[in-house]
């Protein structure tokens, strides 16, 4: 099999996609095959990049025939090194992260939170849901057990690159940022992915902007 690592970035994102979405399909019913022309339907991609991109997995279906989606959803599991719960840690206050809780149930996803930590000192020993919070100073000493490799960090923008510095000495090599800020130092070895909410809504009133000249045309 190859090594997913070695996938093109827009491939290995587009392989997430697949996995989401089949994730979703699973629980409320999946058909018993699956196409790529389906998948590329459903989610605005062209049919030949979806084959393509499968074909980084392996082997798997016969053509014409299309895919079992549990049989798929497993592979792409297995391609993007994954588990079927796949362990991260969470930082933000525990208002914030409450509110991650309803706003993205992680079970749903595949992921299973197993750390909590806040910026607010008056935050250490809360408990949300079964896992209690703790100050995110003791990022560095979480336990190796936990193999996590991934944190989402929801912090106020103060907090931002003080998390990623002791996430990194903590052995986290890799962060989803929802804190909008613009600029960060990336720490060596950690990849970091930064949804830059200002920047995008201001590109999308860009675009939602009416032509000059259109008003009153139609």
């Amino acid at each position: 099999m190859p090594d997913g690592r070695n996938a093109p970035d827009a491939t290995l994102y587009r392989l997430s996609l697949y996995h989401c979405y089949l994730g979703e399909l699973i629980r409320v019913g999946a058909p018993a095959r699956i196409t790529s022309r389906h998948l590329a339907a459903e989610l605005g991609i062209k049919e030949e990049t979806v084959r393509r991109d499968i074909s980084f997995v392996g082997d798997i279906g016969r053509p014409g025939a299309g895919y079992e989606p549990a049989v798929l959803f497993s592979e792409f599991t297995k391609y993007l090194g994954l588990s079927e719960e796949y362990p991260i840690v969470k930082i933000g206050t525990a208002k914030m992260l409450e509110a991650l809780q309803v706003v993205f149930p992680a079970d749903r996803y595949g992921v299973k939170p197993v750390a909590y930590y806040s910026e607010l000192p008056e935050d250490a020993g809360v408990m949300v849901g079964q896992i209690e919070v703790k100050h995110l100073t003791e990022i560095p000493q979480i336990d190796p057990a936990l193999d996590v490799s991934v944190a989402l960090i929801a912090c106020s923008p103060g907090w931002v690159q003080i998390a990623l510095d002791l996430l990194a000495s903590g052995g986290v090599s890799g962060a989803l940022l929802l804190t909008p800020v613009i600029r960060i130092r990336r720490p060596e070895g950690m990849n970091v992915t930064q949804l830059r909410m200002p920047c995008d809504l201001k590109s999308l009133a860009c675009r939602c902007q009416v032509p000059v000249g259109t008003v009153g045309t139609m």
